[in-house]
């Protein structure tokens, strides 16, 4: 697995720390999700005084309080600083803090450098093909870590169809014996108009990636079993894996799953919160609103 970065990111449930009347003028209701009556008003003072001390990033670089003072709407402000508050109910500290605020950085604005060419001419998507934000998932289907990660980004971008699309890229690992033979029907099912039916099987059968298997799948999702296993073993089709694991390597892939959005890398725990959480962040920045 790849090393992701970990920390306890939660945008429904945390903790409530006994609320009183609030003299606060902080525009606390900015924060995506945060109800700041439920909250002691030293609590709410700490957290105001934290980001009046942290810079956002975005169009606005002033502090994260003052940036969501501001009249004009800054996307990346209000998320970045509601991030702050549910980290410090939570008790995190500084360093961690300090962590995940570069981080959500580093995945919203990378340098130029850091912004990844990945090829998608040819590919199916997952979603509309018009969907202003790309998301591409290199991935290996004998990974346990793919196969939680992945029905995660089809649920979110089923739910972000008119947002979102998704591609995904072979990235089989040489250490997992089962791996190439799966890439091999994956490619060969996009041949045959099947990829998003059929792929998505190969995870849920991890356990079991042999030639029949792989076969039965074919058929059981509507391929001519000879015209399946002539693709699978297809000269092009062992072309293209090759071609997506050296872009992925040239890419600086080192591990699966790999997620990138709009070419820049996804950071984060991929769970479905982060996910959409960073997706809308990517429209704002694209539209002007970050």
């Amino acid at each position: 697995m790849r090393k992701l970065f970990f920390l306890s990111f939660l945008l429904i449930s945390f903790p409530v720390l006994s609320g009183t009347k609030k003299t606060t003028t902080f525009p606390w209701d900015r924060l995506p999700g945060v109800n700041a009556d439920d909250y002691k008003e030293d609590f709410l003072k700490n957290v105001e005084k934290k980001l009046q001390t942290i810079n956002s990033y975005g169009r606005c670089q002033k502090s994260l309080a003052d940036c969501v003072r501001m009249n004009e709407r800054h996307g990346s402000s209000m998320r970045l600083a509601r991030d702050v508050f549910i980290f410090m109910a939570q008790g995190a500290s500084d360093k961690d803090i300090k962590k995940w605020v570069e981080m959500r950085k580093n995945m919203a604005h990378p340098k130029p450098v850091d912004i990844r060419g990945i090829k998608l001419d040819g590919l199916s998507p997952l979603g509309k093909a018009d969907a202003p934000v790309t998301v591409v998932e290199y991935s290996d289907f004998q990974c346990p870590f793919c196969a939680m990660t992945s029905p995660v980004l089809i649920k979110v971008v089923e739910k972000m169809k008119d947002k979102a699309k998704l591609y995904f890229k072979q990235f089989p690992i040489k250490g997992h014996p089962r791996a190439l033979p799966a890439a091999r029907a994956c490619v060969a099912a996009d041949s045959f108009k099947k990829f998003w039916s059929f792929c998505p099987k190969l995870f849920e059968n991890r356990d079991d990636l042999s030639d029949e298997k792989l076969v039965e799948l074919a058929v059981e999702s509507g391929m001519d079993k000879d015209a399946f296993i002539k693709k699978m073993n297809a000269d092009e089709t062992l072309t293209r894996i090759a071609d997506e694991k050296m872009e992925g390597l040239r890419n600086r892939v080192q591990g699966t799953p790999a997620i990138f959005i709009n070419g820049k890398e996804f950071l984060g725990q991929p769970t479905e919160a982060l996910l959409k959480d960073r997706i809308e962040e990517e429209l704002d920045i694209m539209n002007g609103r970050d």
